[in-house]
């Protein structure tokens, strides 16, 4: 956790914490991700106009009624399908994008999601946020033409060497896990001198795995689990579909 304040001009200041009073105020619990959460893990800050609030699909609701109280609109779906795992918000030029789902459906927002955040603040006010882990999980799966978080995960791994849950990551990871061999390869390469911040018994399990794994059958092209934003919209359909 860092104590470096995020570089968020006045006027955005003051949106961002009408919208977390708003939610609080109404009892929505949530907790917060994006580009937030990681500037707590790791003091790197990137400009954002957004906030990314994650809730569990049942406080979706509450957190849109909290925040149309407080003068946000509906922007409705910047995406066909955007109803289905998450709900944006706009006051001005910031939105809140309140997140209960992912884009490529794989799972929801949980109540362990809210049970394991870490207390912070942001801007003067006490916060949650995403569990480092979850956090992870939650950016491995962007990795395709418009944008790669893995640079992100790997500042994570970096800033939380000590008190990173790995056997909780490989868990929520599942038959996935394979993407993150992946990253620690790219881990490996980019920061040699961090390499005992993945553990070695982490780097065993990952590589009996490797070694004993069969490519699954039926499963299809995952493709669109690493980019389902391209491929929700109709004008790349042609591309796509060769």
């Amino acid at each position: 956790m860092v104590n470096i304040k995020p570089c968020v001009e006045e006027e955005i200041q003051a949106i961002y914490v009408e919208a977390l009073h708003a939610m609080r105020d109404r009892n929505v619990p949530f907790v917060l991700g994006g580009a937030f959460a990681v500037w707590f893990y790791t003091g790197v800050w990137r400009h954002t106009h957004d906030i990314d609030v994650f809730a569990e699909p049942e406080s979706v609701p509450a957190a849109a009624e909290a925040l149309k109280s407080a003068g946000f609109e509906d922007l409705g779906e910047q995406a066909p399908g955007d109803r289905e795992w998450i709900y944006h918000a706009v006051k001005g030029d910031i939105i809140v994008d309140v997140i209960f789902k992912f884009a490529n459906r794989i799972t929801s927002v949980s109540a362990d999601w809210i049970k394991r955040s870490r207390p912070g603040e942001l801007l003067g006010e006490d916060v949650r946020f995403l569990p480092p882990e979850e956090l992870v999980w939650s950016k491995i799966f962007t990795m395709n033409k418009h944008r790669c978080d893995w640079p992100d995960i790997m500042r994570i791994f970096r800033a939380n060497c000590a008190n990173f849950d790995w056997d909780h990551l490989i868990k929520m990871l599942g038959d996935h896990w394979l993407l993150l061999g992946g990253l620690v390869h790219v881990f490996d390469w980019q920061h040699p001198d961090d390499h005992a911040c993945i553990p070695q018994g982490v780097r065993d399990e990952l590589l009996k795995r490797r070694q004993d794994h069969q490519p699954q059958q039926g499963v299809g092209n995952r493709e669109k689990l690493l980019d389902p934003w391209i491929h929700s919209r109709p004008e790349d359909k042609c591309y796509w579909e060769q």
